[in-house]
């Protein structure tokens, strides 16, 4: 039988690292992307991409076809933030906004289009796109972080529509939110090991659990 692949975009240090190194560990080919590119390897697939361009994740959807095949399990782990003073959201020069929607969105987009493209020729594994998120699709505006907010918000709404259009085929999206106990944000000390647990237990869940995953470390999904 032919090994299972997993796909992260945005392979930085923290969460994507030890996303991959899970699905490796449990059998999976992974390929890895990010601006810096990976060093390729017997079990993982170096491709370097920049997400402020959506047809650069056209191409590596192309690379990792060409070289293994179509990726059953796709994360989607980049994420762009010009930071605004907290008092003038919309001093960010255009061009920056833009550069920003482009990862954030744009080329999340076109990782979901290339993701149900290729699915269609998968048979058998369970099929399941995740994109990392935040607290930011329903805390609110915060302005000094007015670029991310609007494309976590984007994001969100991404995944809802691809759940309510793909469901039906057993395909499974998410957008997974690490919170405090609390409810409150993690901020930026997400807990790389816990998503990586989280991640592959939505992978390997043959059912769609809650679209917007929101989950606790050690606790797992959590509604508040």
């Amino acid at each position: 039988m032919a090994a299972k692949i997993a796909f992260i975009l945005g392979a930085g240090p923290n969460i994507g690292q030890h996303v991959a190194k899970k699905f490796a560990a449990n059998g999976y080919k992974v390929a890895v992307c990010s601006r810096s590119g990976v060093t390729t390897s017997d079990d993982y697939l170096g491709i370097k991409a920049d997400f402020t361009d959506p047809l650069t994740v056209t191409s590596a959807f192309k690379q990792v076809r060409e070289s293994w095949g179509d990726p059953s399990v796709v994360v989607y782990n980049a994420a762009a933030l010009h930071f605004a003073p907290a008092n003038d959201a919309f001093s960010i020069p255009a061009t920056a906004f833009q550069e920003d929607i482009n990862v954030n969105v744009s080329s999340l987009y076109t990782a979901i289009q290339e993701t149900v493209k290729g699915w269609k020729n998968l048979k058998s594994s369970s099929k399941t796109f995740i994109v990392t998120g935040n607290v930011l699709n329903v805390a609110g505006a915060m302005p000094a972080m007015i670029t991310l907010g609007v494309g976590k918000a984007a994001a969100a709404h991404l995944i809802d529509g691809a759940v309510k259009s793909y469901g039906s085929q057993g395909y499974k999206f998410y957008y997974a939110d690490e919170r405090n106990p609390s409810g409150a944000p993690v901020g930026s000390s997400p807990d790389a090991k816990a998503h990586s647990e989280v991640y592959f237990q939505l992978a390997e869940d043959p059912e769609q659990r809650p679209w917007d995953y929101t989950f606790v470390k050690f606790k797992g999904f959590t509604k508040f």
